[in-house]
């Protein structure tokens, strides 16, 4: 879908429409946005019902910022799309708020979205300080297993503790299969998708 939306937009369509009931494609049209023309409008049919409504990609790119909204696929799959679990309990808005705290998060994302062959220590680490502010958000740890630990004698409800450091690190590398050899890949013809076995 993306893909033939940029083709419309290069062969000289400034109104761009796609139809959708999926998430994860109002997120790609958004960051598509990013690779557009800056007078290119691109709205999205959303939903179905009384449900249904328009929403206007390009504004909301505005609205996130060109960085943000570059990294919002990566933050999507990351957080949990179609193919990648989420964080019981810890939904999209509080993702967000967190977000906005991990300021480092938004350059790792953009790197993770280009299809990398490895998730390097340094973009790990930051993700692992996202994932311990999103179930603790007055932690001042950097080890997602001494935060589990310290939560674990806390709280009632054990789903709502991190997951372990091997568990986010298969976590980490599904969320960028999916953001970052999937989607990172969405506006080329022929994509090279890495055996998900195989990769990282």
């Amino acid at each position: 879908m993306m893909l033939h939306a940029t083709h419309a937009a290069h062969a000289g369509h400034s109104k761009i429409t796609i139809r959708t009931v999926d998430t994860d494609v109002v997120v790609l049209a958004v960051a598509l946005v990013c690779t557009l023309d800056e007078k290119d409008e691109v709205r999205v049919s959303f939903g179905t019902g009384k449900a249904f409504c328009f929403l206007a990609a390009d504004e909301m790119m505005w609205a996130l910022g060109p960085e943000k909204a570059q990294a919002l696929p990566m933050f999507h799959a990351l957080t949990g799309c179609d193919t990648v679990s989420f964080f019981a309990g810890r939904g999209k808005r509080t993702a967000c708020e967190v977000w906005t705290a991990v300021l480092e998060l938004t350059q790792v994302l953009i790197d993770l979205t280009t299809a990398p062959d490895q998730v390097d220590e340094d973009a790990t680490h930051t993700i692992e300080r996202f994932v311990i502010l999103l179930c603790d958000r007055t932690s001042t740890s950097t080890d997602v297993d001494k935060t589990r630990c310290k939560l674990f004698a806390r709280k009632n409800n054990v789903q709502l503790i991190p997951p372990t450091s091997a568990a986010l690190k298969q976590h980490i590398r599904r969320a960028v299969y999916q953001g970052g050899q999937v989607w990172g890949q969405a506006l080329l013809p022929a994509p090279a998708l890495p055996s998900p076995t195989d990769w990282g």
